[in-house]
């Protein structure tokens, strides 16, 4: 299979696993088709740095979903300490607010001058796609779904934020609204035959490159199936359609 360097590079593989031997074996599977790995709290905290370090080996980017929330200070020290190892992009919450943000942006600055890498791109969370309108209710935000996605990717993208996190289905309502160049990185991605899990709004790889997806995060697709390749391709090629139709 002859893989493109534009169709890999909108795919994220999310390790969402506890063992550097089992991120080991499924980068050496994945890495053909996979442009960036993402490394979240499950593995970040259990393995720490070294999780980093396995897809870097492969030549690959890694994003680290941390998803910082916290006081502006904190998150600041967080973001310099987060350049030191030479991530691509990285995750806060954008329900942290304008001051939090800022503080992020001005961390990796620092970071950059300090660590000489470069400096990631920062995602600004919207509405997590476990969640949903009667979610929102439960922690007392009375707004409809729409409006609280548009406003948290305004304030996102406002206050130094490259990129935000949402549905795919989000994009065709939110992008309308934001007035620079984003990174749109939707997770909550599946094949059709998957089950939804936990995630309310879920799309496919095809439909969520169609819709304006600038990477899609898979993973329990591709790590909890017995014959990973077979998947991968499955993906890759759904995003090339996707592209095609985007053309």
């Amino acid at each position: 299979m002859n893989v493109k360097d534009e169709v890999r590079d909108k795919i994220c593989l999310a390790l969402d696993v506890d063992s550097l031997d089992l991120v080991k074996e499924i980068v050496e599977e994945s890495y053909q088709y996979v442009g960036l790995y993402k490394v979240g709290k499950e593995l970040f905290i259990s393995e720490g740095a070294s999780s980093i370090k396995i897809p870097q080996s492969f030549d690959r980017d890694v994003f680290l979903d941390l998803k910082l929330h916290d006081i502006p200070n904190t998150v600041q020290g967080a973001s310099k300490a987060i350049v030191k190892h030479d991530v691509k992009m990285f995750t806060v919450h954008a329900m942290g607010g304008k001051e939090m943000i800022q503080a992020a942006v001005r961390g990796i600055n620092e970071g950059s001058k300090q660590y000489e890498n470069q400096k990631p791109k920062i995602l600004g969370i919207t509405v997590l796609t476990s969640h949903d309108a009667n979610f929102l209710k439960e922690i007392l935000i009375d707004k409809p779904l729409e409006y609280v996605l548009i406003e948290y990717a305004k304030l996102a993208s406002k206050n130094g934020c490259d990129g935000i996190v949402c549905s795919s289905k989000d994009i065709r309502f939110i992008s309308p609204h934001i007035h620079k160049k984003i990174i749109y990185v939707t997770p909550g991605v599946r094949l059709g035959e998957d089950k939804k899990s936990d995630q309310k709004r879920v799309s496919t790889p095809q439909d969520a490159i169609s819709n304006g997806s600038s990477m899609i995060v898979v993973g329990r697709s591709i790590i909890d199936s017995e014959n990973r390749k077979k998947v991968l391709k499955k993906i890759y090629e759904e995003v090339e359609k996707g592209l095609a139709y985007k053309k």
